[in-house]
């Protein structure tokens, strides 16, 4: 039997919890280290999930010779640095999103990891987007030329809850010069990761038009301070003659399912990609001569099998070879698109 992959993680979070299961389950790796902020928090993760070494100093985890790969969960302001540490101490790495919190850090970033072209940084995008079973049977559909020539996306999602309501220890989230930016930078990350991802990333922006709000949202603290956008929305044109429009907002006044509609020459589709989403999925189209609506169903599964799809494919890279489904300089492209949205 092959040895397992020695993986440390940096930082002890909500999603560090989930996706040290995922690593378990697929049980070509196993979480060797932990590092955190604080004693209290390291002590109570390295004894739930049984892991023998833990430190508050991430430096420390990366000198140990016998560590293959870590897993960087912590807020995004501590990313770039954190990335460069770990490939000069040549680590592989699985990076969560967003991966940086500006333009700036995003050349730095590019440039960091292109000087380490033996080792892997996958960036965290793929999951929910490229590794579900609903973006294959999509793509599936598109490649088979079902649709024709796709010309238009429509994305909108607006909820009134923010993220400290859904990880209360979150507050990070909520200062731009932690997170980066609001619903823009959490969740765009997989909505351009799918779409656009579904199209082969071939179209290039040519042109965006944008809006941001905030200070929309009233908290229960009155002392609680937000300054990441609430509410927003795009309007892109690609050179392939591609239009998108894209609404987003955590905090907004009123709420919109979380919903896309791709138009195509040949037929539209109407969906909710996330995989915990209703999995019906309006196709509508011409048969016979006829205007035709048709619901199929999509695959269901839950956040922890898109968390074990994203490790299995980070060690597959890692072991096989396998081509990365979301290296940095795509999600960077991405990103520098969710940047001018929140920036404009």
């Amino acid at each position: 039997m092959a040895p397992k992959i020695q993986i440390g993680l940096i930082g002890a979070g909500m999603i560090g919890d989930v996706l040290i299961n995922a690593v378990r389950k697929d049980g070509r790796g196993e979480v060797t280290w932990i590092a955190t902020r604080t004693e209290k928090t390291l002590q109570a993760k390295m004894e739930k999930f049984n892991v023998p070494n833990g430190t508050m100093d991430y430096h420390e985890l990366l000198q140990d010779p016998t560590l293959n790969a870590v897993i960087i969960a912590s807020p995004p302001f501590t990313h770039l640095q954190m990335v460069k540490d770990a490939l000069q101490a040549g680590k592989h790495v699985l990076l969560e999103k967003p991966m940086v919190i500006n333009r700036e850090e995003l050349e730095s970033l590019q440039q960091i990891v292109a000087q380490h072209p033996d080792l892997t940084v996958l960036d965290c995008s793929c999951r929910h987007t490229k590794l579900t079973p609903r973006f294959r049977m999509i793509k599936e559909m598109i490649d088979s030329d079902d649709l024709g020539e796709i010309y238009h996306i429509h994305q909108r999602g607006l909820t009134r809850g923010t993220f400290i309501e859904y990880n209360p220890a979150g507050a990070w989230a909520h200062r731009k010069s932690m997170a980066g930016g609001g619903p823009f930078l959490d969740l765009g990350v997989y909505d351009l990761a799918f779409h656009l991802g579904l199209l082969d990333d071939k179209p290039q922006i040519r042109s965006l038009h944008s809006f941001t709000r905030n200070g929309l949202k009233k908290f229960p603290a009155p002392s609680f301070h937000s300054d990441i956008e609430e509410h927003g929305a795009a309007w892109m044109e690609f050179d392939t003659g591609l239009t998108y429009y894209y609404e987003r907002g955590n905090g907004a006044p009123c709420e919109a399912p979380n919903q896309t509609r791709l138009h195509g020459t040949k037929g539209s589709l109407r969906f909710s990609f996330n995989s915990w989403d209703p999995p019906e999925l309006d196709f509508f189209h011409m048969e016979g001569g006829k205007e035709k609506q048709t619901t199929l169903t999509m695959p269901s599964q839950g956040g922890e099998e898109d968390n074990v799809e994203l490790i299995q494919h980070f060690l597959d890279v890692i072991l096989d070879g396998v081509k990365p489904l979301m290296p940095v300089n795509l999600a960077a492209r991405h990103l520098e698109i969710l940047f001018r949205i929140i920036e404009e």
